[in-house]
């Protein structure tokens, strides 16, 4: 039983609440003692390492597997000859996995890094500039605390692993698709060491990572054009710095933990988003920072949901000098829960109800100067499949990568046969080379019976013709994921929801999101429009990057609930429309301008007899106009707009807009 757990009962409430919320989910019942007393036992067995993703759906305590097949996936030991006994010299076969997984050679892969630990002696880099591909990797560790990388003592270099080939001058936004999962990063005894400096742009996680030793920085956002990207269910312990996020375009955080470090979070030129925030025996968990005194590149921060303990007892947990917002935080062990020189003040703590660093803005009077607080969930569980032969490869029924036939036909098969023989995951082999390089879908593919998990393993590149789509409905499994699933600049296929209870998760996958059911959706590393048509579902949305030009919304809430932790978005025209009754709530966005003509009068947020709160918002574009219109809102058949005044230069931050009223309009 945890000894977490019995220190901090917090933890198993909200534990415990995500697997009732599980059962619900995949329609187990829920009404009798005795299912109760399960769910809470089942609670307790487990800690607070654990649900952050460690043993539950990443495999379980024996971890994850992949299958026997060289044209998806590189075993490090198996295929690249490492050792992982924490002797041997392993810098060579971990080096040479990263450029095959990146399809240096021929194809995408996963590489696959069975349990052990594994030496290394200079820096892991992605994508050298002789082999640049802009594209991957996708690296997936056995289990988080069993597939160690760790780096000699007194090496010194700049980080274990970098995602970018260099240090200084990225030359572009264009890479993508960088996924770190499930293994621990040991920086060793060397203080100038960062674990790793992460540059990935619209689409790169790293989830359920580990990154330990005495080092300078945990994961370093390092250098300008970088992001947007997410780190979730990571754990990050001994470092000066624990995550520094800095001069990029939009981060988000999602249910991250911080420990034995000097400072906790950096901000600065930056919007970040924040839920779940643990910081234990951190100096100064949060520093949202002020850069050369200029308003307009300070850190914009929105948190929601945070555990700050035994820091500075002279000193703050949250030191502001930018745009805050912050809710639903405990702090343990500091002078202060907040100190601000913005209008809004400090805060004593122990708690953080609400806090908003600047003006509320509002057009509407009855708009109330706070949020609206729409219900979060966290992503359900999805089992990650570990007996082989419930995989099945939709290469093995025709789905050919590269030769512009259509595939729909090759991977409804595969699925039909998983259904018909239990079978659980449908895998596509990740495709290379140059363009024309994808699958082709141009019908409709149901999903159902028992396959549960739709994965590219590489880069699952697939391209719709207008009648591609993937179907979710009431004869698919109770929750069904898609991952690593993109059109990458071509035509995304429609996913699709159109149960009344399933439940849909998409991971790392573009795909244009269609709700016309009840069954929830969940968005994790999206670069995908949405639009929900049906009153009464939901979609929670982190780290969604929807981007081009719209007259009407990249993302359309017409009467559901939708929430986002974490946007960025580039372009012209409207970006989230919120109508028919629809309720949208968004933390942290980074918006990037091309240019708005001063003709061009679409706003960023468009509000028609709905309700929506952005809390944190940057709006920036240089060397061009930004938005005349920010924010356009509508209440029966009054319309107020939120206009660029005269002789504004038009960059915003905002710690909350509030766009709603408890009452009828």
């Amino acid at each position: 039983m945890s000894v977490l757990f019995h220190r901090y009962p917090e933890t198993r409430r909200k534990f415990l609440s995500y697997v009732l919320t599980t059962m619900a989910a995949i329609g187990l019942p829920l009404g009798s003692k005795e299912e109760a007393i399960a769910a809470e036992r089942l609670s307790r067995l487990v800690s607070n390492d654990a649900v952050s993703f460690g043993l539950i759906g990443f495999g379980g305590t024996g971890g994850i597997v992949f299958p026997n097949d060289l044209k998806a996936v590189i075993d490090l030991k198996r295929h690249l000859g490492a050792k992982g006994d924490g002797i041997h010299d392993d810098t060579e076969a971990l080096q040479k996995g990263i450029n095959l997984s990146c399809g240096h050679d021929i194809n995408t892969r996963v590489l696959y890094i069975p349990n052990g630990t594994y030496r290394i002696t200079r820096t892991l880099t992605v994508n050298l500039p002789t082999d640049r591909s802009g594209i991957g990797p996708w690296i997936y560790g056995q289990s988080r605390d069993g597939a160690v990388i760790r780096l000699d003592n007194g090496i010194n270099v700049g980080a274990v692993l970098q995602t970018h080939p260099r240090d200084k001058d990225p030359g572009s936004a264009d890479w993508f698709m960088r996924t770190l999962c499930n293994l621990t990063i040991d920086v060793g005894n060397n203080p100038n060491t960062d674990g790793i400096r992460f540059f990935s742009n619209n689409t790169g996680i790293i989830k359920n990572v580990r990154i330990t030793g005495r080092g300078h920085i945990g994961i370093n956002s390092f250098m300008e054009l970088n992001g947007p990207n997410i780190v979730e269910d990571t754990i990050v312990d001994g470092f000066d710095i624990g995550i520094r996020s800095e001069w990029m375009w939009g981060q988000t955080l999602s249910r991250v933990t911080i420990r034995n470090c000097k400072t906790g979070l950096e901000v600065e030129g930056n919007a970040v988003a924040a839920e779940d925030l643990v910081m234990e025996n951190v100096t100064l968990p949060v520093h949202n920072k002020l850069p050369n005194n200029w308003f307009w590149w300070s850190g914009v921060l929105a948190i929601v949901g945070g555990r700050f303990v035994n820091g500075d007892p002279d000193g703050p947990a949250i030191l502001n000098e930018g745009v805050l917002y912050a809710r639903d935080i405990t702090v343990n062990g500091f002078k202060l829960a907040i100190k601000s020189a913005t209008q809004a003040g400090d805060v004593v703590g122990p708690r953080v109800f609400e806090y908003v660093s600047h003006e509320v803005k509002r057009l509407f009077n009855t708009s109330p100067p706070y949020a609206m607080r729409l219900p979060i969930k966290r992503e359900p569980m999805v089992p990650w499949e570990t007996d082989l032969n419930n995989w099945v490869c939709a290469n093995d029924f025709g789905a050919v990568a590269g030769d512009n036939k259509d595939d729909t036909v090759a991977i409804q098969k595969a699925i039909d046969f998983a259904a018909l023989h239990k079978k659980t995951v449908v895998y596509l082999r990740g495709v290379g080379g140059p363009d024309p390089n994808w699958y082709t879908l141009n019908g409709e593919v149901h999903v159902h019976g028992t396959v549960r998990h739709i994965i590219g393993l590489g880069f699952g590149r697939v391209v719709a013709g207008e009648k591609g789509k993937l179907i979710i409905d009431d004869n698919s499994a109770p929750i069904v994921k898609f991952e690593n699933i993109q059109a990458f600049g071509q035509r995304p296929p429609i996913i699709e929801n159109r149960s009344k209870h399933r439940v849909l998760c998409l991971e790392s996958c573009d795909l244009k999101v269609l709700g016309t059911g009840r069954g929830d959706i969940f968005v994790t590393n999206c670069p995908s429009h949405i639009e929900m048509r049906s009153k009464g579902q939901s979609l929670w949305a982190r780290q969604l990057n929807p981007e081009g030009d719209s007259d009407i919304g990249l993302v359309i809430n017409a009467g559901g609930d939708l929430w986002i932790l974490g946007m960025k978005s580039e372009g012209r025209g409207v970006r989230v429309r919120t109508c028919d009754g629809g309720r949208t709530e968004v933390f942290g966005v980074f918006m990037y301008g091309f240019g708005t003509p001063p003709t061009d009068n679409r706003p960023i947020f468009d509000i028609d007899n709905g309700q929506m709160c952005v809390m944190g918002i940057r709006e920036i574009a240089f060397n061009a106009p930004t938005y005349n219109v920010k924010v356009r809102e509508r209440r029966g058949n009054e319309t107020r707009e939120f206009r660029l005044k005269p002789g504004e230069h038009g960059w915003i931050g905002w710690a909350l807009y509030s766009g709603w009223s408890k009452g009828k309009f």
